[in-house]
Protein backbone atom coordinates (compact mmCIF):
# COMPACT_ATOMS: atom_id res chain seq x y z
CA UNK A 1 0.00 0.00 0.00
CA UNK A 2 0.86 3.53 -0.88
CA UNK A 3 2.17 5.53 2.02
CA UNK A 4 1.03 9.96 1.48
CA UNK A 5 1.38 13.05 3.84
CA UNK A 6 -1.07 15.27 3.09
CA UNK A 7 0.23 18.77 2.57
CA UNK A 8 -3.22 20.68 3.82
CA UNK A 9 -4.31 22.26 6.80
CA UNK A 10 -7.14 19.46 7.48
CA UNK A 11 -10.50 21.01 8.94
CA UNK A 12 -13.01 19.29 11.54
CA UNK A 13 -16.06 20.31 12.80
CA UNK A 14 -16.88 19.91 16.26
CA UNK A 15 -20.84 21.01 17.44
CA UNK A 16 -20.31 23.93 19.83
CA UNK A 17 -22.03 21.93 22.47
CA UNK A 18 -18.97 20.46 23.94
CA UNK A 19 -16.63 22.87 25.56
CA UNK A 20 -13.27 23.96 23.90
CA UNK A 21 -11.12 23.57 26.92
CA UNK A 22 -11.34 19.63 28.40
CA UNK A 23 -8.75 17.98 30.78
CA UNK A 24 -6.45 17.10 28.35
CA UNK A 25 -5.62 20.20 27.40
CA UNK A 26 -3.63 20.54 30.93
CA UNK A 27 -0.81 19.16 32.55
CA UNK A 28 -2.43 18.33 35.05
CA UNK A 29 -4.51 16.25 33.57
CA UNK A 30 -4.30 13.18 35.18
CA UNK A 31 -6.00 14.61 38.39
CA UNK A 32 -8.35 16.41 36.03
CA UNK A 33 -9.18 13.28 34.79
CA UNK A 34 -9.55 11.56 38.19
CA UNK A 35 -12.13 14.24 39.13
CA UNK A 36 -14.19 14.03 36.29
CA UNK A 37 -14.17 10.27 36.83
CA UNK A 38 -17.46 10.55 38.66
CA UNK A 39 -19.38 11.46 35.55
CA UNK A 40 -17.31 10.37 32.95
CA UNK A 41 -16.05 7.11 32.69
CA UNK A 42 -13.67 6.91 29.49
CA UNK A 43 -11.64 9.98 30.92
CA UNK A 44 -10.94 7.87 34.00
CA UNK A 45 -9.97 5.02 31.52
CA UNK A 46 -8.69 6.26 28.30
CA UNK A 47 -6.27 3.08 28.00
CA UNK A 48 -9.26 1.32 26.66
CA UNK A 49 -9.15 3.93 23.48
CA UNK A 50 -5.32 4.88 23.13
CA UNK A 51 -2.41 3.18 23.74
CA UNK A 52 -0.11 4.60 26.67
CA UNK A 53 2.70 5.65 23.74
CA UNK A 54 0.42 7.75 21.41
CA UNK A 55 -1.24 9.49 25.01
CA UNK A 56 -1.44 13.28 24.60
CA UNK A 57 -1.73 16.27 26.50
CA UNK A 58 -1.31 20.07 26.19
CA UNK A 59 -2.76 22.91 24.24
CA UNK A 60 -4.21 21.79 21.14
CA UNK A 61 -4.80 18.08 22.17
CA UNK A 62 -8.53 18.05 24.09
CA UNK A 63 -10.43 18.02 20.77
CA UNK A 64 -8.03 15.01 19.27
CA UNK A 65 -7.82 12.71 22.39
CA UNK A 66 -12.00 13.29 22.64
CA UNK A 67 -12.33 11.75 19.43
CA UNK A 68 -10.89 8.76 20.45
CA UNK A 69 -12.20 8.54 23.74
CA UNK A 70 -15.62 9.44 22.72
CA UNK A 71 -15.96 6.90 20.02
CA UNK A 72 -18.77 7.07 17.86
CA UNK A 73 -19.08 4.29 14.38
CA UNK A 74 -17.81 5.77 11.77
CA UNK A 75 -16.40 4.74 8.08
CA UNK A 76 -13.28 3.63 9.18
CA UNK A 77 -13.53 3.15 13.05
CA UNK A 78 -16.60 0.88 15.45
CA UNK A 79 -17.55 2.22 18.44
CA UNK A 80 -15.51 0.16 20.56
CA UNK A 81 -12.27 3.20 19.20
CA UNK A 82 -12.72 6.30 17.93
CA UNK A 83 -10.53 8.24 15.06
CA UNK A 84 -9.84 11.53 14.29
CA UNK A 85 -11.79 12.58 11.09
CA UNK A 86 -11.17 15.35 9.00
CA UNK A 87 -11.55 17.12 5.83
CA UNK A 88 -9.18 19.26 3.11
CA UNK A 89 -11.45 22.80 3.64
CA UNK A 90 -14.08 23.91 5.64
CA UNK A 91 -16.87 23.15 3.36
CA UNK A 92 -15.12 18.86 2.98
CA UNK A 93 -15.47 19.05 6.97
CA UNK A 94 -19.11 20.60 6.85
CA UNK A 95 -20.44 18.45 4.69
CA UNK A 96 -19.18 15.56 6.27
CA UNK A 97 -20.70 16.76 9.38
CA UNK A 98 -23.89 17.70 8.17
CA UNK A 99 -24.90 14.25 6.97
CA UNK A 100 -23.96 12.10 10.05
CA UNK A 101 -25.87 14.55 12.30
CA UNK A 102 -28.51 15.55 10.22
CA UNK A 103 -29.52 11.62 9.98
CA UNK A 104 -29.15 11.58 13.75
CA UNK A 105 -32.11 15.54 13.68
CA UNK A 106 -34.67 13.38 11.42
CA UNK A 107 -34.42 10.54 13.25
CA UNK A 108 -35.68 13.07 16.72
CA UNK A 109 -37.85 14.28 14.51
CA UNK A 110 -36.41 18.12 15.09
CA UNK A 111 -38.69 20.20 12.92
CA UNK A 112 -38.25 23.62 10.70
CA UNK A 113 -36.50 26.62 12.02
CA UNK A 114 -33.78 25.24 14.10
CA UNK A 115 -29.89 25.81 13.61
CA UNK A 116 -26.51 24.80 14.93
CA UNK A 117 -23.50 26.15 15.63
CA UNK A 118 -20.35 24.67 15.19
CA UNK A 119 -16.99 25.12 15.22
CA UNK A 120 -13.98 24.49 13.07
CA UNK A 121 -10.34 22.87 14.46
CA UNK A 122 -7.46 22.84 11.96
CA UNK A 123 -4.21 21.21 11.95
CA UNK A 124 -1.78 19.16 10.22
CA UNK A 125 -1.09 15.43 9.17
CA UNK A 126 2.33 14.68 11.37
CA UNK A 127 2.46 11.00 9.97
CA UNK A 128 2.42 8.85 6.85
CA UNK A 129 -0.77 7.79 5.84
CA UNK A 130 -2.80 4.64 3.85
CA UNK A 131 -3.81 6.06 0.54
CA UNK A 132 -7.23 4.69 -0.41
CA UNK A 133 -8.15 7.23 -2.55
CA UNK A 134 -9.86 5.90 -5.24
CA UNK A 135 -10.94 2.27 -3.41
CA UNK A 136 -14.18 2.25 -4.19
CA UNK A 137 -15.01 -0.71 -1.89
CA UNK A 138 -14.35 1.30 1.22
CA UNK A 139 -15.59 4.50 -0.07
CA UNK A 140 -19.28 3.31 0.12
CA UNK A 141 -22.26 5.34 0.76
CA UNK A 142 -23.41 3.65 3.91
CA UNK A 143 -21.77 0.13 3.84
CA UNK A 144 -18.43 0.78 6.65
CA UNK A 145 -17.83 -2.49 7.57
CA UNK A 146 -15.21 -3.08 4.71
CA UNK A 147 -13.66 0.14 5.86
CA UNK A 148 -13.53 -0.88 9.55
CA UNK A 149 -12.18 -4.05 8.75
CA UNK A 150 -8.84 -2.66 6.93
CA UNK A 151 -8.56 0.39 9.57
CA UNK A 152 -8.38 -2.42 12.37
CA UNK A 153 -5.71 -4.16 10.32
CA UNK A 154 -3.67 -0.85 9.82
CA UNK A 155 -3.51 -0.16 13.15
CA UNK A 156 -2.76 -3.81 14.54
CA UNK A 157 0.03 -2.85 12.06
CA UNK A 158 1.20 0.21 13.56
CA UNK A 159 -0.34 2.28 10.86
CA UNK A 160 -0.95 6.35 11.81
CA UNK A 161 -4.01 6.81 9.90
CA UNK A 162 -6.15 6.71 6.45
CA UNK A 163 -6.12 9.13 2.91
CA UNK A 164 -9.52 8.93 1.30
CA UNK A 165 -11.79 10.48 -1.18
CA UNK A 166 -14.71 12.76 0.59
CA UNK A 167 -17.91 10.69 0.16
CA UNK A 168 -19.99 13.60 0.95
CA UNK A 169 -17.90 16.34 -1.16
CA UNK A 170 -16.74 15.13 -4.73
CA UNK A 171 -13.62 15.54 -5.71
CA UNK A 172 -12.31 16.46 -2.03
CA UNK A 173 -10.05 14.44 0.41
CA UNK A 174 -10.37 13.66 3.50
CA UNK A 175 -8.44 11.98 6.72
CA UNK A 176 -9.47 9.61 9.11
CA UNK A 177 -6.20 9.71 11.88
CA UNK A 178 -6.07 6.31 13.70
CA UNK A 179 -3.82 7.11 15.97
CA UNK A 180 -3.50 10.85 18.20
CA UNK A 181 0.25 11.13 16.93
CA UNK A 182 -0.83 11.33 13.01
CA UNK A 183 -1.67 14.65 13.56
CA UNK A 184 -0.53 18.28 15.22
CA UNK A 185 -1.91 19.89 18.03
CA UNK A 186 -4.91 21.90 16.79
CA UNK A 187 -6.45 24.81 16.96
CA UNK A 188 -9.64 26.63 17.10
CA UNK A 189 -10.61 28.69 13.52
CA UNK A 190 -13.81 29.75 13.08
CA UNK A 191 -17.56 29.37 14.24
CA UNK A 192 -20.40 28.71 11.52
CA UNK A 193 -24.39 29.04 12.02
CA UNK A 194 -25.99 25.90 10.10
CA UNK A 195 -29.59 26.18 9.21
CA UNK A 196 -31.87 22.99 9.05
CA UNK A 197 -35.47 22.83 7.49
CA UNK A 198 -36.50 20.20 9.11
CA UNK A 199 -35.29 17.62 6.67
CA UNK A 200 -31.61 18.74 6.05
CA UNK A 201 -29.44 21.60 6.67
CA UNK A 202 -29.57 23.56 3.79
CA UNK A 203 -26.60 26.49 4.00
CA UNK A 204 -24.41 27.60 6.58
CA UNK A 205 -22.38 30.80 7.18
CA UNK A 206 -19.53 31.74 9.07
CA UNK A 207 -19.93 34.04 12.16
CA UNK A 208 -17.56 37.16 11.50
CA UNK A 209 -18.18 39.32 13.90
CA UNK A 210 -20.55 40.24 16.78
CA UNK A 211 -22.13 43.46 17.71
CA UNK A 212 -22.55 44.82 21.56
CA UNK A 213 -26.20 44.93 22.68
Amino acid sequence: MNRVKPEWKHHRIIHSKYPPIDCFESADSLILGELESATSDRLAHWPRYVDDKDFRYGPGWGPVMASFCYPATGRFNTAARGAYYAGDSVETAIREWVYHIGGIWRGFGVGNDYSAVVRCYTGYTAELLIDLRGQARYLHDSDYAPGQQIAADLLSAGEYGILYHSVRNPNAEAVALLRPPATTPVVQAGHYVLQWDGARFTRYARIEEYQPL
